[in-house]
């Protein structure tokens, strides 16, 4: 086999004009142009920031949906479900239910929306909101199709609902997504400080729970939505509905498969006077799991009965209770803003970790997720904005088609997380110093 510097030996001689040889010198000092670029490059460092992309009316949910490659949608906690494409605002609603969602308190309002698999074909999608009697509440929707950015009203389908179970109207979940065909739904305990009602330990209640349901009518039953045969509480007492139990307010869940690993999930349960939790878990083990409030607060006795629950009762009394895998206490925050592992393959910093921030703080924050305990917790560059001393109030996260990971405040302002190189200022002091120390031996 003959080398590229035997090739190169063998060559024949040519005989360069002045269009050649402007040519190769152009060429070299382009060269050298990179070269320096490439060293600059190498003194600059990766960090992740916030790029604005639309400003809509308190946003609780951003979601994408199968087809749309070049857009986003947006529930609005009065009712109404905005499309982003491409950085604008689209002027007319996707759906406006503002007439049917209650949203009088912080907590209510239009909470969750789902597109299921295969919404391409059949136009249907799922809504998650609070009613006027204060209830929970999934329905169904079908888009138009003489107008596939519309869905009418009046294909409207109910689907399930949870009566309101106190005055506050707060803790009430939210989330939705599906996995397959079948649907998760996350619901608050709902009812007064340290669930009074003890709702999310009773099995028999909706409340304070992941649910699982198929959301297709069963014609055969008569019933809006059909119960998985696999769901944990089937054939036993406790609610057909019921998927996982003993949580506050999950706010948000999400799946995640990493490269070669099995399903996991993560739910960020916000707590009631001291500690917000993340929970992180193969998903095999959140089937069924109870993920212990209001035994306990994170890690921490909250309730248990006196004879159950003594002081400096050990988190090994109660076997069965699932620990979270991150606690924070409220001096540095007050309700936590779970997001998804990044899949961004643009963000190569921070490609693999889980993303969370909270609601009373403007520092998001980055971990790597295990199953065991939260490893490597670390800020995610600047403050989130509007910037130091102010508070964005982080109201969600979410996704586009192409893992992108979308960051908004209960102010309006949507981000998309963004990386670009920063020049890193250790370099520059270092350099600066030998400058300095030069201009002295001069």
């Amino acid at each position: 086999m003959t080398s590229a510097r035997d090739q190169r030996r063998q060559a024949p001689s040519v005989t360069v004009g002045p269009s050649l040889f402007l040519a190769a010198f152009l060429a070299a000092f382009l060269a050298v142009l990179l070269a320096v670029a490439a060293a600059g490059d190498a003194r600059a460092k990766l960090r992740v920031g916030y790029h604005p992309v639309a400003k809509v009316n308190s946003p609780t949910a951003l979601v994408a949906a199968p087809g749309h490659r070049k857009m986003v949608f947006v529930t609005e906690r009065t009712g109404r479900i905005r499309m982003i494409r491409q950085g604008r605002v689209l002027p007319r609603p996707f759906l406006d239910i503002s007439h049917l969602v209650s949203s009088l308190k912080i907590e209510q309002g239009l909470l969750g929306l789902a597109f299921p698999p295969d919404y391409q074909k059949t136009g249907h999608f799922f809504v998650d909101y609070t009613d006027r009697k204060g209830g929970v509440r999934i329905d169904q929707f079908t888009r138009s199709r003489k107008e596939p950015l519309y869905a009418p009203v009046g294909s409207r389908r109910p689907v399930l609902r949870i009566p309101r179970v106190s005055e506050r109207g707060n803790h009430n979940g939210g989330e939705l997504r599906f996995l397959g065909r079948l649907l998760y739904i996350a619901v608050g305990d709902g009812n007064d400080p340290g669930d009074s009602l003890n709702l999310a330990q009773n099995p028999e209640s909706l409340r304070g729970k992941i649910l699982r349901i198929d959301p297709r009518a069963d014609q055969t039953t008569g019933r809006t939505y059909r119960i998985p045969a696999t769901n944990p509480f089937v054939g036993r007492p406790g609610r057909d509905e019921v998927f996982a139990y003993g949580l506050r307010n999950p706010h948000s869940f999400s799946f995640y498969r990493p490269p070669g690993g099995e399903l996991e999930m993560a739910i960020a349960d916000v707590g009631q006077q001291r500690y917000e939790e993340i929970n992180y878990l193969p998903f095999r083990l959140a089937w069924g799991a109870n993920f212990g409030w209001k035994l306990y607060e994170g890690v921490s006795p909250y309730d248990c009965g006196r004879e159950l629950c003594p002081a400096g009762l050990p988190v090994t009394a109660f076997p069965d209770v699932v620990w979270p895998v991150l606690t924070y206490s409220h001096d540095v925050g007050c309700a936590v803003i779970g997001g998804p592992v990044v899949d961004d393959p643009a963000l190569t910093t921070i490609r693999g970790r889980m993303i969370y921030g909270d609601f009373c703080a403007n520092r998001v924050r980055t971990a790597l997720p295990d199953s065991g305990w939260i490893t490597d917790d670390r800020r995610l560059g600047p403050p989130m904005p509007p910037g130091r001393g102010k508070q964005p109030a982080l109201n969600g996260m979410g996704e586009d088609v192409w893992g992108r990971v979308y960051l908004f405040s209960n102010f309006g302002n949507v981000y998309r997380l963004e990386q670009k190189a920063v020049p890193d200022k250790r370099s520059s002091a270092k350099k600066k110093q030998s400058h300095e120390k030069a201009g002295n031996i001069q």
